[in-house]
């Protein structure tokens, strides 16, 4: 199974960013499922702009899912090569996290399993409830990786 993640930093988180590249290739190998995902960490101003753009919503949030398989027109590549990409805004991550009042690396490590499920085609708002509960699992079952995910700093 050959799984591949390219990290994008455009905020600056200014760690090593193996953790999500290693995270990332765990769900796909839980999930038998071989290809590529770009993820980007990106600014509120990026994501909003994007969310405005690709959702109609004008507000930041916290991940963006683009997977390949669902545009054809715009996609030419294998689906099961190329997965798609996943778009992150940690400052909104971090609100979240405070918000629910859970450590800012679980948020993440939800964040990206999120994200990582809908590009394998898992959703969230048609399925009855079996996307939340495989994202339970996955966080549990990688809660070592979870842990050293980066902080997220004042970004």
């Amino acid at each position: 199974m050959s799984v591949s993640v390219e990290v994008v930093d455009q905020v600056g988180l200014g760690v090593s960013l193996q953790v999500v590249t290693d995270l990332l290739s765990a769900v796909l190998e839980a999930e038998k499922v071989s290809g590529a995902i770009t993820i980007a960490f990106v600014d509120k101003q990026a994501i909003e702009a994007l969310n405005a753009r690709y959702r109609g919503m004008s507000e930041p949030t916290d991940v963006l899912s683009f997977r390949y398989a669902d545009n054809p027109e715009v996609w030419t590549g294998e689906p099961d090569t190329e997965l798609g990409e996943l778009i992150v805004c940690p400052a909104v991550v971090r609100r979240y996290a405070r918000e629910d009042h859970v450590p800012e690396r679980r948020q993440l490590g939800w964040t990206l399993i999120h994200g990582a499920l809908h590009l394998l085609g898992y959703d969230h708002e048609r399925d009855h409830g079996e996307m939340r509960e495989l994202e339970q699992e996955l966080l549990n079952q990688f809660g070592p990786l979870v842990e050293h995910l980066p902080e997220l700093g004042s970004i």
